[in-house]
C-alpha cells in the first residue's frame, strides 16, 4: 500500500524540480535573446544599443524603433553626449561621464588617468585650481597645496571638481572640464569627424577612418606632435609627400621634417603640453589643406 505513495511522491518531486529548472532557464533564455538583439543592433547602428535606446527616446520614438537612426548617425557627437547625459538624471557623476565619452567618442579617459599621461602642465586652468583649493579647505588664491592637486590622478581631479557643483554640470561644462584636465577637446573632435584627419593622442586613436588623408600623432604628454600622410593618401596620390601648400604652412609654424618618420615634427620649447591655440591652428591648417586640395565630390 506504500509503494503507490512513494511513486506519487517521486513523480511530484520530479515535476517540482523540472518546474524550478524551467523557471530558471526562462530568464536565462530571455537574457540571451536580449544580448543577441543588442549585438545585432550594434552591427547596424553607429552607437551601442544602450546609447541608441536613449537617443531614440530623446527624439520622441520608441527605444526599439529605427526610423530616426539615420538622423542619429548624422548628429554631432557633442549633441549625442548632451542627450545621453540628460537621460542619466539631474546628477551625473564623473565615472558616468567618462563612460559616456567611451561609448560615444570611443576615447578612454580612465586609461589616460591611470597611465598619468595627457596634459602636462605646471598648473591646470585657474578656474579648476580655484575649485580644487576650495575642496581642500583653502582659499581660492592659496597656492600652498597646488603641488598636491597636480599630483592627483586626473579622474580624482574631475570627481572632486564635479562634486563641488553637486554633480550638476551640463554636457558642455563637462567637455570644457575634460579638455582642461585631460587635454581632450571633445567639441573639436566632434567637428572633425568627417574631415579625413586621423588623430592619435594619449596612447589611443582619437579619430580614425579608412579614408583619412593626413594623420596627426602626438606624444603621450602632448609635448611633441607629428604630421604625416596616411597609406590612403599615398594610394590616392601616388606620393608619400604632403601637399606643398601644407608643408609651407607647417614650416612657418615651426615644424621641421623628420626623415626617419617621413613626418613634420614640432616640440613645445617650454616642455609643457602644446597649447590649445597651437593645436587648433595646426588642425585648422590641415583641414583647410584637405578641403582645398581634395574637394569631396
Amino acid at each position: 500500500m506504500k509503494k503507490p505513495f512513494r511513486v506519487t511522491k517521486l513523480i511530484s518531486s520530479f515535476v517540482l524540480t523540472a518546474g524550478l529548472l524551467f523557471s530558471s532557464i526562462q530568464p536565462l533564455a530571455a537574457q540571451a535573446a536580449s544580448v543577441k538583439e543588442e549585438q545585432q543592433v550594434e552591427q547596424t547602428t553607429k552607437y551601442t544599443y544602450k546609447v541608441m535606446k536613449v537617443l531614440r527616446v530623446s527624439l520622441g520614438v520608441d527605444k526599439h524603433s529605427t526610423v530616426k537612426d539615420d538622423e542619429i548617425a548624422s548628429m554631432n557627437k557633442a549633441e549625442v553626449m548632451n542627450r545621453y547625459l540628460s537621460s542619466q538624471g539631474k546628477k551625473v557623476k564623473g565615472n558616468e561621464v567618462r563612460k559616456a565619452v567611451e561609448l560615444i567618442f570611443n576615447i578612454d579617459l580612465d586609461f589616460i588617468s591611470k597611465q598619468g599621461i595627457g596634459t602636462t602642465v605646471s598648473s591646470y586652468d585657474a578656474a579648476v585650481m580655484e575649485i580644487l583649493r576650495l575642496d581642500l579647505g583653502l582659499e581660492r588664491d592659496d597656492i600652498s597645496r597646488d603641488q598636491d592637486i597636480m599630483a592627483m590622478k586626473k579622474n580624482h581631479v574631475m570627481d572632486r571638481y564635479s562634486k563641488m557643483f553637486g554633480y550638476k554640470l551640463s554636457g558642455p561644462e563637462y567637455r570644457v572640464l575634460i579638455n582642461q584636465i585631460y587635454g581632450v577637446n571633445l567639441d573639436g573632435i566632434a567637428n572633425l569627424e568627417h574631415a579625413q584627419v586621423a588623430i592619435y593622442s594619449k596612447g589611443q586613436w582619437i579619430l580614425k577612418s579608412d579614408q583619412d588623408l593626413i594623420i596627426l600623432r602626438s606624444s603621450l604628454d602632448d609635448v611633441e606632435v607629428y604630421v604625416a600622410p596616411t597609406d590612403y593618401y599615398t594610394a590616392l596620390t601616388g606620393s608619400t609627400e604632403l601637399p606643398a601648400s601644407l608643408i609651407a604652412k607647417l614650416a612657418s609654424m615651426g615644424f621641421t621634417y623628420d626623415e626617419s618618420t617621413n613626418a613634420y615634427y614640432y616640440a613645445n620649447p617650454t616642455g609643457e603640453s602644446i597649447p590649445d591655440a597651437f593645436k587648433g591652428q595646426t588642425l585648422g591648417t590641415i583641414v583647410g589643406t584637405i578641403a582645398n586640395e581634395f574637394p569631396k565630390q
